[in-house]
């Protein structure tokens, strides 16, 4: 791994578990292991370093889901997705999306981090329409978007309300489930 890659992905460590606004750029190099003046010399300013970071966490969480839900048969596969959000949640350093906290941090649509966060979300949703669609959905638009949906809503809950993450778990698997079997 370079330089530039090392700091910009101890940088999206800490904007995750931190927040963009609250990780000063002092912190980013410290934590990177560089001088500010290199740090800069790589991502001209805290702006670049957060689009940076968001490009490396999109594809880093796209190879996981593709990974995770690809190990299941075509026919599963819609419902391994709400299974790879339901175990991703519930990981020890779990601290939400890191595309919905972006937005929640960058609230102007035309802000790049949010514009990074809606990119993101339309290929996910892209990748479990294409999974509906291989699996046999009759209405694979709907269906993908009402699974989305759960999964977007676990995320957001598991966040919040943490000592409740098992029976949102439970709860949108069971969804996912109904949701599933009624559209084939």
């Amino acid at each position: 791994m370079d330089i530039a890659q090392h700091i910009v992905a101890s940088s999206l460590q800490l904007f995750y578990r931190n927040g963009f606004h609250a990780t000063g750029v002092e912190l980013l190099s410290r934590e990177a292991g560089v001088t500010k003046k290199t740090l800069y010399r790589h991502y001209p300013s805290k702006d670049v370093l957060i689009d940076a970071a968001l490009a490396l966490r999109h594809e880093q969480f796209m190879v996981r889901v593709r990974t995770f839900v690809e190990r299941a048969g075509a026919a599963q596969r819609p419902l391994a997705y709400i299974d790879f959000i339901a175990n991703w949640v519930q990981e020890d350093d779990f601290c939400g999306c890191a595309f919905i906290n972006a937005t929640a941090e960058f609230a102007q649509s035309d802000s790049a981090p949010h514009q990074q966060a809606a990119g993101h979300k339309r290929e996910v949703q892209e990748y479990l329409l294409s999974l509906c669609a291989s699996a046999g959905a009759r209405q694979p638009e709907v269906v993908s978007t009402q699974l989305f949906l759960i999964g977007e809503g676990l995320i957001v809950g598991s966040q919040v309300q943490q000592a409740q993450r098992v029976a949102l778990v439970d709860g949108a698997q069971a969804a996912a489930q109904v949701i599933w079997s009624a559209s084939l």
